[in-house]
């Protein structure tokens, strides 16, 4: 799988693991289905009511309108609405251990979700988008591009959090950025031959000027994970 290196405001490289082809494609397809089983809801329902030709006759002159709404809802409003809620990723991405960020490595905002995922109904849907992830280097798609995104891994960061105590503890109580930092360096470490004291004091320099005031008991887990563990 292919890396990228981001260097953050603190001067510290943050390296992800991009998503490829196969498991965005699964992603989305588990994403597709979940819309499936929405619309068949809908139409189980309208099925249900006593006379629903009848309802639908009475309507007529909105029920063209209701339906577009409630499809352009589905289409558009799944994706924005659940990468907002949980922090960059959909019900398919929660599965495969995705999630999309912006390509600075901050987290999306609502105007980043909105262009990508426009793009993803009129034209990635389609073979463009599944061509540009396969031929580009950075398996983009063009939604992507235009929203300056891109879809990683988090398969690292859930082993650590789940196998490590003081993570475990932490998870809740930093920032994605400032997790993405320490699974760097946990990641990384061992490929470190110059430095790397320096590197742990930078480390717990940037979380002391932040915590050291506020939670003390941050500082004494984040020195537990960088000088010991």
């Amino acid at each position: 799988m292919k890396m990228v290196s981001i260097t953050t405001p603190e001067n510290i490289e943050v390296k992800y693991r991009l998503a490829g082809i196969g498991s965005r494609m699964v992603a989305a397809f588990l994403d597709y289905l979940i819309q499936g089983v929405i619309y068949l809801v809908i139409l189980i329902s309208l099925g249900a009511m006593r006379d629903p030709m009848q309802y639908i006759e009475s309507q007529s002159s909105y029920f063209v309108a209701i339906v577009i709404c409630i499809v352009a809802f589905i289409n558009y409003g799944y994706f924005t609405i659940l990468e907002m809620l949980m922090n960059g990723k959909t019900l398919g991405k929660k599965v495969l251990g995705l999630r999309t960020i912006r390509k600075n490595g901050q987290p999306m905002d609502i105007k980043h979700s909105l262009i990508r995922n426009l793009f993803r109904i009129f034209i990635d849907n389609y073979i463009v988008g599944m061509v540009m992830i396969f031929f580009r280097g950075d398996y983009s798609r063009l939604g992507d591009l235009l929203a300056s995104t891109m879809v990683i891994e988090e398969e690292k960061e859930k082993f650590y959090f789940e196998h490590n105590e003081f993570l475990e503890k932490l998870k809740n109580r930093l920032t994605e950025d400032e997790k993405e930092l320490i699974i760097t360096y946990l990641n990384e470490k061992e490929e470190v031959k110059i430095g790397k004291e320096k590197l742990k004091d930078k480390l717990m320099d940037y979380f002391k000027s932040k915590y050291a005031s506020t939670d003390t008991e941050v500082i004494n887990m984040i020195e537990k994970i960088v000088y010991e563990y």
